[in-house]
């Protein structure tokens, strides 16, 4: 059967002292209020809910619990990869059985992971919203938060990003160098501003960056944002769209006004006289 959906736009019927800013959030409010449980989908991320409470959040450019630790070399690939095919859906409890991560390491990846998604989901406005009552995820927060907390930490966020460089040209475009300060002269370690340097090519976003050091897409954001203030980096120009091709110019038939009408006649057409005549009167009646 398929699933149940909910279109947007999703009415609010309650007010609150911090107003939803994107159709998004005033849907999750909304469900939150209500205690509700599924996972609100967006085309660019969802959250997650147990009993109106957020319990895990997922999006196309975040940052995702696997990615982090493998990227952090805290497991293989493989070890990871294994985990997704034993578990039998239970992946979370197969890590933790296994020795491989710790209670409280798994629950800063949870947290990373759903503060990493919210930003893309949360920021969803317009488009269509959809419910789905039946969804499960792998993960889920040993401690939930509610969607006031959520909004709260992710506003947090958004105005620390704007606080470093307030243009959000930099987080889906192409990234490449400029010339500027060195990385010394930035509260970015050495190695952190290098590797993330080295990362650029002109043709890698935020999110592809991110993933390829294993590190939280915000936290690779805020960095490249860091270093757009230092003038390191920018948002590489995107090429303009061809204009448009002219529309066809349409071609007005006018009648032959030189020809008689068609028709019986009595007339002899051979006479050249009697066919300048027969013209005449057909121009004139044309006007």
């Amino acid at each position: 059967m398929p699933h149940p959906v909910i279109l947007a736009p999703l009415p609010r019927r309650r007010r609150s002292t911090c107003a939803p800013a994107t159709t998004f959030e005033a849907a999750l409010t909304d469900l939150a209020a209500e205690g509700a449980t599924g996972a609100l989908h967006g085309p660019d991320g969802a959250v997650h809910l147990q009993d109106g409470a957020v319990v895990h959040a997922e999006a196309p450019a975040a940052a995702d619990i696997g990615t982090l630790l493998t990227g952090s070399g805290r497991i293989t690939v493989q070890d990871w990869e294994d985990g997704l095919l034993l578990s039998g859906g239970r992946l979370a409890e197969y890590l933790l059985a296994s020795g491989q991560i710790g209670h409280g390491e798994l629950e800063l990846c949870r947290l990373t992971a759903l503060f990493d998604a919210a930003h893309f989901a949360l920021a969803q406005h317009g488009g269509e919203l959809r419910f789905d009552t039946e969804a499960v995820p792998a993960f889920r927060l040993a401690r939930p938060l509610t969607a006031h907390q959520l909004r709260g930490a992710v506003g947090r966020r958004r105005s620390l990003l704007d606080r470093v460089w307030p243009s959000a040209e930099l987080d889906r475009a192409p990234l490449r160098h400029r010339s500027g300060p060195q990385c010394r002269r930035l509260s970015l370690s050495p190695r952190r501003c290098q590797a993330l340097l080295g990362a650029v090519d002109g043709e890698r976003t935020v999110d592809q960056v991110a993933r390829m050091l294993g590190r939280s897409t915000y936290a690779t954001l805020l960095d490249v944002r860091q270093l757009a203030a230092a003038g390191l980096l920018e948002a590489r120009p995107q090429p303009a769209a061809p204009p448009p091709p002219p529309a066809p110019v349409r071609q007005q038939t006018l009648p032959d006004v030189l020809l008689p009408p068609p028709g019986p006649t009595g007339h002899d057409l051979a006479d050249p006289e009697v066919g300048l005549l027969l013209r005449l009167r057909a121009a004139l009646e044309a006007l």
